[in-house]
């Protein structure tokens, strides 16, 4: 299993992310985007990128990742729409791609409309997962929309 987790401000999440997956021996990369970051990262990431500005992407490969999750950079970065469609091609067919973004920065049906645009599918809100956060997850559905 191989997860990226792009973020403004890395913190505990990650290390609770790296802790439950650590059994499954998947590999995550972290995408550090502009922001507040812990200085203790977890040990157990496998790949750690600095993006400089929100004008730019993720770095990542086609089909890469069976995960990816945005942490607070969809209503930060000048081409959001941009960002989920790089996202879509990073993803393996029927991947996911989590949002998390705390309550009130976007509007959940917004966000599920710029999901929709990138061709993913069963775009669906999960409130009160994480306190005062909202987290939006959806599908890249094999052999829909663009098809990669």
């Amino acid at each position: 299993m191989k997860i990226l987790i792009a973020t403004s401000h890395a913190d505990g999440m990650i290390d609770e992310v790296c802790t439950y997956l650590e059994p499954f021996n998947a590999t995550i990369d972290l995408s550090l985007y502009p922001g507040e970051h812990s200085q203790h990262l977890s040990p157990h990431l496998s790949k750690v990128d600095t993006i400089k500005d929100f004008n730019s992407p993720i770095r990542s490969a086609t089909r890469d990742y069976e995960t990816i999750i945005l942490q607070d950079i969809l209503h930060l970065h000048s081409h959001p729409l941009k960002l989920l469609q790089l996202v879509y091609r990073s993803l393996e067919n029927s991947a996911e791609v989590i949002i998390v973004q705390k309550c009130g920065v976007m509007e959940t049906s917004e966000v599920e409309a710029l999901l929709e645009k990138s061709e993913f599918r069963a775009a669906n809100t999960i409130r009160d997962l994480i306190k005062e956060c909202d987290v939006i997850v959806a599908k890249k559905m094999h052999m829909w929309g663009n098809g990669l």
